[in-house]
């Protein structure tokens, strides 16, 4: 069976409420929608892939045992997903399936999966280690892009035209859809709510699912830290609100985001040597900031108020700035240095301070942005590379809440 054109109407999910993608007809909203949409709608958006329908918010995984990848589809007017094995073919980082004529090109932490059609689907890694599709491009020049926030749902479905479908969610549960498009030149907005009294619940699909493994990322044996935590990734999530916008993601616990760690290893904490001495790594007591989960997101630095003295200007090697608190979270007498800072600008914006944007002079590469966040003891300024690392203070106990506190200290030990 052939895909339909791009901008057909499709009913992605049987008993789902239909609608269309409107990719070439641009003075439409994005989404053909009735006028009350269904409370599964948001777990029914679904893209042509050949014979099939690729729900939106389904991953792509990876079987490390039989080396191939699976991804979920659903046929044109079932119900019941199935699932399609992408197997190498003999050439470089490159799998496919015989029967629906996929590829997927293997590019670490980029996946782009091509249909017959020239139909491009690219999934990135995200912070749980799970590949989400990002962008389809149905290779004519329209483009769908995808954003989602810190909870993996999708948030935002944005076209080439600018034309934008938002997922409104209240307490984790879908609520309605909001989209802007323009016609004759007048910018229009339309919200669809769902009907009354549903009950939606974000834990099950509008269709049987099959049990998949989860994508890991190994840790090396000597780390003294086996284990990326609930409560560890909670003390991230108060720092990256702490010093980032709503996107950041802060790593201090020893861990990379799970989508940096194709280029970077995962575990960047403490490990053990060989004669048993504890080896410091790049995040122990540090922190890394990111605009995004993939690390190349825009971010601008806040900081705490409270400071008393700081640097007037970035060092000229790392771009580094220093602040000298006499209380800091939990802390007293703490001095806090940003490294990678671009555009330093002290500018007060209530409960935080602005001092720029995340990396600057110093970042490893053009779409690595991040910034380097250490604590020292007592009002040091910048000290040398040598005596940071008896003075830093570990990140996760300047600003944890004491439950979380408590089981990150004893899972550091």
């Amino acid at each position: 069976m052939e895909a339909p054109e791009p901008n057909a109407a499709v009913d992605p999910v049987e008993g789902s409420a239909p609608y269309g993608w409107n990719l070439s007809e641009q003075q439409r909203p994005l989404l053909s929608l009735p006028d009350q949409v269904t409370p599964n709608i948001d777990l029914s958006l679904s893209y042509p892939m050949q014979q099939f329908l690729f729900p939106l918010f389904q991953s792509l995984y990876f079987n490390n045992h039989s080396g191939k990848y699976l991804l979920i589809l659903i046929p044109r007017g079932g119900r019941r997903a199935e699932l399609v094995d992408l197997v190498r073919n003999g050439k470089a980082n490159t799998f496919s399936d015989v029967t629906t004529g996929l590829q997927l090109f293997d590019r670490n932490d980029l996946k782009i999966i091509r249909s017959r059609d020239e139909t491009e689907y690219t999934f990135l890694r995200f912070a749980d280690g799970e590949f989400r599709c990002s962008r389809v491009n149905n290779g004519r020049g329209q483009e769908l892009t995808l954003r989602h926030a810190n909870d993996n749902l999708i948030h935002d479905i944005v076209d080439s035209a600018g034309r934008t479908i938002r997922l409104n969610y209240q307490r984790g549960r879908f609520d309605s859809i909001t989209q802007t498009w323009s016609a004759n030149a007048v910018r229009l907005t339309r919200t669809w709510s769902t009907a009354e009294g549903n009950d939606v619940r974000r834990a099950h699909a509008g269709y049987a699912l099959p049990t998949l493994p989860r994508i890991a990322k190994s840790v090396p044996r000597n780390a003294t830290t086996s284990t990326y935590t609930s409560e560890m990734a909670e003390s991230d999530r108060v720092l990256a609100k702490i010093f980032g916008d709503a996107g950041a993601v802060a790593a201090a616990n020893g861990f990379e985001p799970m989508a940096l760690a194709g280029q970077y290893p995962l575990y960047r904490g403490d490990v053990v040597g060989d004669d048993g001495r504890i080896l410091r790594g790049h995040l122990s007591y540090a922190m890394h900031l990111y605009g995004s989960a993939d690390g190349t997101g825009d971010s601008a630095i806040y900081i705490p108020t409270g400071f008393t003295s700081h640097s007037d200007e970035v060092s000229p090697t790392d771009a580094a700035v220093t602040f000298y608190y006499p209380r800091l979270g939990n802390l007293a007498n703490v001095t806090l240095a940003v490294f990678h800072v671009a555009n330093f600008r002290i500018s007060n914006e209530g409960a935080r301070v602005s001092i720029g944007n995340i990396g600057g002079a110093g970042g490893s590469s053009s779409i690595y942005k991040h910034s380097h966040i250490e604590f020292y003891r007592g009002n040091t300024h910048l000290p040398s590379a040598s005596a940071r690392q008896n003075l830093r203070i570990d990140p996760a106990t300047v600003f944890a809440a004491k439950s979380v506190l408590a089981a990150v200290r004893g899972n550091i030990r």
